[in-house]
């Protein structure tokens, strides 16, 4: 299942209860279960820092007037929007003038309170082209039918590209949206590493087909493997495969197959990124809840490790911090953070089929079970009881 945007222009489990993101487990037996990573094979990535954005203008500043009226906008932003926890937007910028287009800031506004969140950046738009600008993570009033602008900061040149003139601010017409209240707790059972499931996955993971992709992630955040990556991961696939609705059939591709066609569901996504993930040195999984799929990576063993997590995934989006919420599962091993390509649009984004219930960015899955598989690309037999 993929959570959907709305488009606008100008036998015996592991019970447990899930409170926020984490399991508390309540009775354990390893019966059916098959075998997975141990402590020995988890590796955290190394904490890398985004540099900040130059968002300089790119030539000499002039008094001279240049037309800007043909400047379209065009975004998506997430359909669930939470009181107090917020959403996501992605924007499109057209360029209409005769001169080139230097967008160097974009934000949304929240009409009734006047608050804007923004994020820096640093696009040169020539005429006639339109171009993204990345993602924007920002928080949400109160719940209700809320009104909103969409901002960017622009400079516009002559047409020759020699001197720019700063614009400042230009709004979109206002819009609404519906802000949703927080959700509730809920009590999931967590069955770990099920040889079902464990299989099924692990049939389909590889870490050998997925080279492609490696050296797309590495050609944009090189060395070895870092938080970085995890987050550029996220940025290839969503670019690259298209998300395609479940078939009747409920086929589970293979990475390979994924990659070769450019295309898949949530299974499918999930198992290709948790194989990138593979390949490029780190520990993913599969998690499997009613009607959903989605991937979590092994990033932190302690909180300190988890606020370096959290600062760096941040500096990669261009936000402070305490605006950017960090969706993670935690187990006896530490903290793994969701990777879904399907849900919020950013790593460590809120997986499709789930819901915050703080602000503070805690959150449940809409599932009564998660089948949590770990993604080694190696399959297990016990023989005659397989099952």
């Amino acid at each position: 299942m993929r959570r959907a945007v709305l488009a606008a222009v100008i036998v015996v489990t592991i019970a447990a209860v899930m409170v926020g993101a984490t399991l508390y487990v309540l009775v354990l037996s390893n019966t059916g279960n098959a075998a997975g990573f141990d402590s020995t094979d988890l590796t955290l990535p190394s904490i890398k820092y985004a540099a900040a954005v130059d968002n300089s203008l790119p030539g000499t500043v002039t008094s001279i007037h240049y037309s800007y009226d043909e400047v379209n906008l065009y975004w998506e932003i997430t359909e669930d929007i939470y009181a107090r926890y917020g959403g996501a937007l992605d924007l499109e910028v057209e360029n209409g003038n005769s001169g080139r287009l230097y967008v160097y800031a974009f934000g949304l506004q929240w009409t009734s309170t006047a608050t804007t969140y923004m994020r820096n950046c640093s696009v040169i738009i020539d005429p006639d082209e339109r171009v993204s600008l990345g993602e924007l993570i920002f928080s949400a009033p109160a719940s209700g039918n809320r009104d909103y602008k969409i901002v960017i900061k622009i400079a516009i040149s002559n047409p020759l590209g020699t001197q720019w003139n700063d614009v400042g601010e230009l709004y979109s017409s206002e819009n609404t949206v519906t802000v949703l209240p927080l959700g509730d707790d809920r009590s999931v059972e967590e069955y770990l590493n099920t040889r079902y499931y464990y299989n099924r996955i692990n049939e389909r993971v590889s870490y050998t087909a997925v080279q492609q992709a490696v050296d797309a992630v590495k050609a944009e955040q090189p060395g070895e493997y870092n938080i970085l990556q995890i987050a550029e991961t996220y940025t290839w696939v969503k670019d690259n495969i298209e998300y395609l609705a479940e078939t009747s059939t409920d086929y589970w591709q293979t990475a390979a197959e994924t990659l070769s066609l450019e295309g898949g569901d949530c299974e499918d996504h999930a198992i290709l990124v948790a194989s990138i993930i593979g390949a490029l040195g780190g520990s993913a999984r599969v998690n499997i809840i009613e009607g959903h799929a989605f991937p979590t990576v092994f990033v932190a063993s302690n909180l300190t490790g988890l606020g370096q997590v959290k600062a760096a995934l941040a500096s990669y989006y261009g936000v402070d911090p305490s605006t950017y919420r960090m969706c993670y599962l935690t187990d006896e091993y530490g903290y793994w953070l969701v990777v879904d390509t399907t849900g919020f649009p950013y790593a460590g984004g809120l997986p499709a089929q789930s819901a915050p219930t703080s602000s503070a960015g805690d959150w449940t899955v809409l599932s009564s079970y998660i089948y949590t598989i770990d993604a080694t690309g190696v399959t297990t037999s016990s023989g005659l009881f397989d099952f």
